[in-house]
């Protein structure tokens, strides 16, 4: 997204934007964070910085920009008729007008005309349109020849880890938010949630009480875990990161990098008192359990599950 930035930078800069864009990407590349940053500097042009701007745009309250998406599953006609009526009132503040339209494949053949026929209009030679999309493959062809593509690659989780320790994140949470989004709006809140927080305590308690045979796991988790089950989506990331630890034994044993850095010492112990095949049994276990949620399983059931087969495998 950084080259994608500097790319409009320097063409906003010489002048020469173009007046469409069609920016492809995948979910978590940051399309709509470049866009607001792009909008920025479109409507912020030669003038001082101006950070109450940058909160309107992204809370969408700039008069001069309007954002689409898809009503129901599909972007309609009407509201591109709405946007092409909008756009031809004089605006309430001088200056370039931007337009932006999420999920652009998922736009209907009378609306992509629509659009088509307002994007030419010679009155628009002060309006900048983006198309968002993460299936460019679905896109009309006819909007994507006359769209100027740019091309975005999911984040990277070290890439993302190291903007969030650059923004004040503690080092074990910038390690594994990444895991959970790629957006870096959203890996900051999640680093900021309690609830996180002490999921992620939590896990370090398991590992550390691994070898503690005196400890039961299924009475340690009825007493601890319940925070994990009030929420199916969060239960689910204690799942996914609970299963990047087992997946660390097993790449500890064939010298690849491991994801929990901070439990290098407990990973080189656990790794080295078991098995393969015993680990990869746990991973399995781990997996059936999540796709067990799909079918909206009881959570304490599951996480009852979980606390046994973790105390067998010690």
């Amino acid at each position: 997204m950084k080259r994608a930035y500097y790319f409009f930078k320097q063409t906003i800069l010489k002048n020469r934007l173009a007046h469409l864009y069609l920016v492809s990407g995948p979910k978590g590349s940051g399309k709509s964070q470049l866009i607001d940053e792009v909008s920025y500097l479109i409507l912020n042009q030669n003038k001082p910085d101006n950070p109450h701007l940058k909160q309107l745009i992204a809370q969408k309250k700039v008069s001069n920009m309007m954002v689409i998406e898809p009503d129901g599953l599909t972007i309609k006609k009407e509201q591109i008729l709405m946007l092409q009526a909008e756009f031809s009132k004089t605006a309430l503040v001088s200056g370039p007008r931007i337009y932006v339209i999420k999920n652009i494949e998922r736009i209907g053949t009378g609306a992509a005309n629509s659009l088509l026929k307002f994007m030419e209009e010679p009155s628009n030679h002060n309006v900048y349109g983006f198309l968002l999309t993460e299936s460019i493959e679905d896109v009309i062809r006819t909007i994507i020849s006359r769209s100027q593509v740019i091309h975005l690659k999911s984040i990277d989780e070290k890439d993302l880890e190291k903007e969030l320790i650059e923004a004040g994140i503690d080092d074990k949470l910038a390690i594994l938010a990444p895991y959970l989004t790629k957006n870096i709006d959203e890996a900051i809140a999640l680093s900021e949630n309690p609830n996180f927080i002490e999921m992620v305590t939590f896990i370090e308690d398991i590992v550390n009480l691994w070898p503690d045979k005196e400890t039961s796991f299924p009475i340690y988790f009825s007493n601890k875990a319940g925070f994990l089950t009030q929420d199916r989506d969060f239960f689910k990331s204690f799942l996914e990161l609970l299963l990047l630890y087992f997946l660390d034994l097993v790449h500890y044993k064939a010298h690849q990098e491991i994801t929990y850095q901070f439990l290098r010492d407990q990973i080189q112990v656990q790794s080295n008192s078991m098995q393969v095949n015993e680990i990869n049994e746990i991973i399995e276990e781990i997996q059936s359990i999540m796709e067990k949620q799909t079918y909206y399983i009881n959570l304490e059931l599951a996480l009852d599950q979980l606390s046994n087969i973790l105390e067998k495998k010690r």
